[in-house]
C-alpha cells in the first residue's frame, strides 16, 4: 500500500523531496533572520493583498469550504481528511507549546532594533513561532487532495499553492524559513502516515456508510419530488 501512494503521487513527492533536500543544504548558510528583512524590505501594497490571501487559504472559511465539498462528495474522504487536520493540529500545537515554547516569532526576536513593515489587518504574533502551522496545515491539505484526485496537473497545483502559503508566513513576518521548512515537512510526514494507518478501515472499507454523498443524496431526492 506505501508503494500505491508514493507511486500515484511520485510528482508530488518528488518534487517535495527536492525542495526538502535544498532546504536542508540552505541550513548551512542559513542565518535567522537574514530571510524576514529581505522580505520585508520588498514589500508592496500588491504583494501584500497576495500573501494575506494566500496564508488564509488554510484559515477557518477556507477550510470550512473544503470541509463541506469532501462531505457532499463522498463520507469517507471527509473522515479521513478531518482525521488527518486534526491530527496535525495536534501535533504541531504539541510542538509549539511544549517542545519548543521558547522559539519566538520575527516581532519579538527583531524587538526594536528592527522597523518591521507588518502588513495592517493581520496579528502581530510573538511567541510559539516554531514549526509554522500554517505551512503544515497547507502541506496536509495539498498532499490529502492530490491523493483524493491523482490528477498530475492538479497536485502540482496544490504543491505550488502550499508553496506559495510557507512564502506567505514569511512575507507576512509571522515566521522564519526554518519554521516554515519543518512546518511542511510535518504536514507532509503526518498525512502520509494518517493516510497509511486510515486506509484499510475508510478508503478501502466497503460500506454504503462510507459511500454515502451527500450530494447525490439530495440530487436523488429531488429528482423523486
Amino acid at each position: 500500500m506505501p508503494r500505491q501512494i508514493i507511486y500515484h503521487n511520485r510528482y508530488f513527492l518528488g518534487i517535495f523531496s527536492l525542495y526538502i533536500i535544498g532546504g536542508a543544504l540552505s541550513f548551512i548558510w542559513y542565518r535567522q533572520g537574514s530571510e524576514t528583512l529581505f522580505m520585508d524590505s520588498h514589500h508592496t501594497p500588491w504583494m501584500d493583498f497576495f500573501f494575506v490571501f494566500m496564508t488564509q487559504l488554510v484559515e477557518g472559511i477556507s477550510l470550512s469550504a473544503v470541509f463541506t465539498v469532501l462531505l457532499f462528495s463522498r463520507l469517507r474522504y471527509f473522515l479521513m481528511f478531518t482525521f488527518n487536520i486534526l491530527i496535525v493540529g495536534v501535533v504541531i500545537i504539541w510542538l509549539k507549546h511544549v517542545v519548543f515554547a521558547d522559539h519566538v516569532r520575527p516581532a519579538l526576536f527583531f524587538g526594536s532594533t528592527q522597523h518591521l513593515r507588518f502588513v495592517e489587518g493581520r496579528p502581530v504574533l510573538s511567541r510559539y513561532s516554531f514549526p509554522s502551522g500554517h505551512t503544515a496545515s497547507a502541506f496536509a491539505v495539498a498532499l490529502m487532495l492530490a491523493i483524493f484526485i491523482r490528477r498530475t496537473w492538479v497536485s502540482m497545483l496544490l504543491l505550488g499553492t502550499a508553496l506559495l502559503v510557507g512564502l506567505s508566513r514569511i512575507y507576512l513576518l509571522e515566521h522564519f524559513w526554518v519554521d516554515v521548512y519543518f512546518g511542511s515537512l510535518v504536514g507532509v510526514t503526518v498525512t502520509l502516515l494518517v493516510y497509511i494507518a486510515l486506509q484499510r478501515p475508510i478508503m478501502h472499507r466497503h460500506s454504503l456508510v462510507l459511500d454515502f454523498s451527500l450530494w447525490e443524496w439530495l440530487t436523488k431526492r429531488q429528482v423523486k419530488q
